[in-house]
């Protein structure tokens, strides 16, 4: 299996799991969590594993003065904002909605791409973009978002934009993925803590809201992370972020079955839209590594 073909299941397979996870980590506010607390819990959570994977692997966690630089900028305006925003739209907006206003992130990668790195994309590459962001367009229920939610969740879209660029053209390229992450839960547990204390967001919950966020916490600090990373290595961040808009459609999917979230036609044609557009990059991708 070729290089290519591994990035393009390495990235579906994380979004199948960040488009489930959310809904899942959204039950928990019932039992009276938030958006901070659960990002403060799902980073908590995964720290003595990340440990256990870098002790056992015998990783090296030295790294450079650039890569600690790189680690923190990243891991803190791509990582931590990203989470912390996402996750506190849910109060205001369904998941589904949410997520699928923070799945702009693909527009925000290829632009940053365009200005910074003077990046062009091919005519499929193109298309694939725009059938996405079409289908996109056509998740958002403008009745049932709030101003504030639909801020939250597309501000979440820039700072993880700027996550993904920053894997892919950093010194961070070279570090383990086990070993940054451990770093970056490190750095979330402490800032989302302290963020926790000052908003007076930490509260107490049922042990089924703890379960609920430790499963959150395993499947996307750790497993859909770690995929995601891999993906980005294998494709570039511009592919991947496009590839990664079936996240919106599991999310809204799930929202539907679960949360009782609406699902209207414009919301089907939306996503025969973004799996039209993979289906094209993925044939796309595939061609071009035989």
């Amino acid at each position: 299996m070729n290089i290519k073909k591994k990035g393009i299941i390495f990235t579906v397979i994380a979004t199948l799991i960040f488009g489930i996870t959310p809904v899942i980590g959204k039950m928990t506010y019932a039992m009276g969590s938030n958006g901070i607390q659960l990002a403060f819990l799902r980073h908590l959570f995964v720290v003595p594993l990340f440990l256990f994977i870098v002790v056992y692997q015998k990783l090296s966690l030295r790294l450079t003065k650039q890569q600690y630089l790189d680690v923190f900028k990243v891991g803190f305006f791509g990582n931590t904002l990203t989470v912390v925003m996402l996750y506190m739209s849910y109060s205001y907006i369904p998941v589904g909605s949410a997520t699928v206003l923070h799945f702009l992130y693909p527009l925000f990668v290829c632009l940053f791409n365009f200005l910074f790195y003077k990046q062009t994309l091919n005519q499929k590459q193109m298309l694939c973009l725009a059938l996405a962001i079409v289908g996109v367009f056509c998740f958002i229920d403008n009745t049932s978002s709030s101003m504030i939610g639909f801020v939250l969740a597309v501000t979440s879209g820039i700072f993880f934009a700027y996550y993904m660029i920053g894997m892919d053209h950093s010194s961070i390229r070279n570090i383990s993925p086990y070993v940054f992450n451990f770093y970056l839960v490190i750095m979330n547990t402490v800032v989302i803590f302290l963020l926790g204390l000052l908003t007076k967001s930490l509260s107490i919950m049922p042990i089924e809201g703890y379960i609920l966020s430790a499963i959150v916490a395993i499947f996307a600090s750790l497993v859909g992370v770690v995929l995601l990373q891999l993906g980005i290595r294998c494709l570039g961040a511009s592919l991947t972020a496009i590839l990664s808009t079936l996240e919106p459609i599991t999310s809204i999917v799930i929202g539907f079955l679960f949360l009782g979230e609406t699902l209207t036609v414009l919301k089907i044609i939306g996503c025969l839209l973004v799996l039209l557009s993979t289906f094209i990059l993925v044939k796309n991708q595939t061609a071009a590594g035989e």
